[in-house]
């Protein structure tokens, strides 16, 4: 019942209580002389109707307890009765017990001591206005008039109109009587407004006797009296605070576009349940609202949806009417104190920015601000295909997308590039058919292999260095070491200068066939994949033999690719190499110093790996791409993380099979981005 009502049965009563006390004593006076009416009945319906229409509190009683104490004095000293003190005395009971209570309650009243529990619910007994005030208007009429006068019949029956028949009852439906309809709106809200949060998020309390029940994800309505506008909303939350049920609600213009439905008629601020809404795929779209310490390169966002995300999800949000992307790579479960022992349990994410994406490049760009809290988050909508150059190709796709990740197989190559990933994350095979797009045109791939299975793998493909050229090299280097490995005054120049000149002949002759022929790519292949002497010093002059080839005749017009596979056995780290140290040494000396200058003579390599600790950081750090896999050891999170940050990093260890991180100079956009490689049929 609203206040005007209230106010007008108000007036209502007082008036029938004046008519009918100027009917029974033919005068006015009594309404400044007799107690029955001054202390009793008109307080009675000021402090029902009015100040305390459903319940009292302490504060209350203590304004009730005082008020009544003072009507006490209203009555002359001969008429001070022993029923006299016993009002005395609770009223002072009340005055004091209550203002106690004020200072002491602290809490709700189901978590307080028993003890102020118990004296809380025995006052709000004796002090509500019906109590006192009924108690006072009866004695006063039987002190005054007698039980068996018509004075006593008469204001005895007014007395139970008003509290057995629940005037109160009355002017509801009174009420309904003046405004049907918005007693019917007042019956069909399920809550009503209690504040607003970053204009877009209504907090509501939850109306005890709604009749349509609520869950999660349902569509309300209503209009704000604040901005005088209607809005259509969405239930984001369902909680318990205060011993009452709240919701939170999501209001957007695109949910508002949703629907076409007027409410401007309700009752401003009331909140009404929208029992058919239109057919529509926000709730397969939507996927939550930013959350606190978000930064420009990182959001943080509380889940609310029904679409199951994951890491690597990407998703899309509206910052001054730019649509900028992110990528998830984390999630977290949190509890929020409301008050007291209540508690919300909720899922923070967290997700790295991509930045707007260039459909005309068709590459993510950096947007350098942060959205506001509770701004709505969605799921990335389908963008159209790229144009791809000649030297590119999309290597995969983000996750549930089709946003390409394309990589410039030109600027894989001259710039080097990493694979890395442990075994069975599906390295291997995306390499291989990484090496197969390289393969074209004039670039021509040389596939350092330790353990036979590109051979298995790759159709065609033959060894650079055939097998009696192989032997033949490999005397020539053991007759270089027999003789290096004599005193200095000892060795027979002639011998060394002869098989250093028949060692780059074989080798630089076999890389000029190859470079200058139709194959597009060969392996170079080892006896065994130990790093014994020979193996390292015929590694080492073939790619001594390589260098000077690519700086002396070019690679003959041709790029090169090298590819080390296993790449741990070719160009170990200082503190894991075998059995040669000075031979494992110089063999990555030849190596880096292609890494290093290779840009220059158009000469570069894919390094794959397992990991890299056991792998040359002067080389690894030359690689401005890395692909990297499923990767488990810390040392290897800890390298990656000078190229991909922390956040990305943390979820290494879960990418799922045929999933990988990719950043660097060979792919469009700079940013790291989580993709899938397609099935790859061998």
């Amino acid at each position: 019942m609203s206040k005007r009502y209230r106010l007008c049965l108000m007036g209502i009563s007082l008036i029938i209580l004046i008519v009918l006390g100027f009917f029974l004593t033919g005068s006015v006076n009594f309404i400044v002389n007799d107690f029955w009416f001054a202390s009793g009945l008109l307080l009675l319906i000021l402090l029902s109707l009015v100040d305390q229409p459903f319940f009292s509190k302490d504060s209350n009683i203590f304004v009730n307890a005082v008020t009544a104490s003072l009507s006490l004095l209203l009555i002359p000293n001969h008429e001070r009765t022993w029923l006299y003190w016993v009002f005395l005395i609770i009223s002072s009971y009340l005055i004091l017990s209550s203002y106690i209570l004020m200072w002491l309650r602290k809490y709700e009243l189901a978590f307080e001591h028993p003890v102020i529990q118990i004296a809380t619910r025995i006052n709000r007994e004796l002090g509500k206005p019906e109590t006192i005030f009924s108690s006072f208007f009866l004695w006063g009429v039987v002190q005054q008039y007698g039980t068996a006068s018509v004075e006593f019949n008469s204001l005895l029956w007014f007395w139970i109109i008003f509290m057995v028949l629940n005037v109160p009852s009355v002017a509801k439906a009174i009420d309904g009587a003046f405004d049907s309809k918005a007693s019917k709106e007042i019956q069909n809200a399920v809550g009503e407004i209690f504040g607003v949060q970053s204009k877009n998020t209504f907090l509501v309390k939850l109306s005890y006797d709604r009749t349509d029940s609520l869950k999660i994800f349902d569509f309300v309505e209503f209009y704000y009296s604040v901005d005088n506008k209607d809005h259509i909303g969405i239930i984001l939350d369902v909680y318990l605070l205060n011993q009452e049920q709240w919701i939170k609600i999501l209001t957007t213009t695109e949910i508002d576009r949703l629907f076409e439905k007027s409410i401007s008629k309700y009752i401003p601020d009331k909140i009404y349940k929208i029992k058919n809404p239109p057919e529509n795929d926000y709730l397969n779209r939507f996927i939550g609202l930013v959350y606190e310490n978000s930064v420009i390169e990182k959001i943080r966002f509380s889940y609310n949806s029904k679409v199951e995300i994951h890491s690597g999800q990407l998703i899309e949000l509206n910052i001054n009417s730019h649509k900028v992307l992110y990528q998830i790579v984390q999630g977290i479960t949190k509890n929020e104190q409301l008050t007291n022992k209540n508690e919300s349990s909720f899922i923070i994410g967290e997700a790295i920015q991509l930045g707007e994406w260039n459909e005309e490049k068709g590459r993510f760009e950096q947007y350098g601000w942060v959205p506001s809290i509770n701004t709505p988050i969605f799921i990335a909508s389908p963008i159209s295909a790229p144009t791809i150059s000649d030297n590119e190709y999309i290597i995969g796709c983000i996750p549930n997308t089709n946003y390409p990740v394309i990589i410039n197989t030109e600027y894989a190559v001259t710039h080097h590039t990493a694979v890395l990933g442990v075994t069975g994350s599906g390295k291997s095979v995306f390499a291989r058919s990484l090496i197969d797009k390289i393969a074209v045109n004039d670039t021509k791939v040389i596939i350092v292999d330790l353990t036979g299975e590109y051979k298995s793998k790759i159709s065609n493909l033959t060894s650079i260095i055939s097998d009696e050229e192989a032997i033949k090299i490999t005397k020539l280097i053991d007759t270089l070491a027999q003789e290096n490995a004599k005193f200095s005054n000892q060795r027979d120049q002639k011998i060394i200068r002869q098989a250093e000149r028949e060692i780059k002949l074989y080798f630089g002759n076999a890389i000029k066939v190859f470079l200058e022929g139709d194959s597009s790519k060969v392996v170079f292949e080892l006896s065994d994949i130990s790093n014994n002497s020979s193996n390292l010093e015929y590694t080492r002059w073939f790619f001594w033999v390589l260098f000077h080839i690519a700086k002396d005749k070019n690679n003959y017009g041709k790029r090169v690719c090298v590819v080390l596979e296993e790449a741990h056995t070719i160009i170990p780290e200082i503190n894991s190499m075998g059995v040669s140290d000075n031979a494992s040494k110089a063999t990555v000396n030849s190596i880096a110093q292609i890494a290093l200058q290779g840009r220059k003579y158009n000469i570069g390599f894919i390094v794959i790996a397992q990991r890299t600790a056991n792998v040359s950081k002067t080389v690894l750090t030359q690689c401005n791409s890395v692909i990297v896999f499923q990767e488990l050891d810390r040392t290897t999170s800890d390298f990656l993380s000078n190229y991909m940050g922390s956040s990305f990093v943390g979820i290494l260890p879960t990418l799922k099979f045929r999933t990988a991180i990719a950043m660097g100079k060979a792919f469009r956009s700079t940013t790291p981005m989580i993709f899938e490689v397609p099935h790859i049929d061998e």
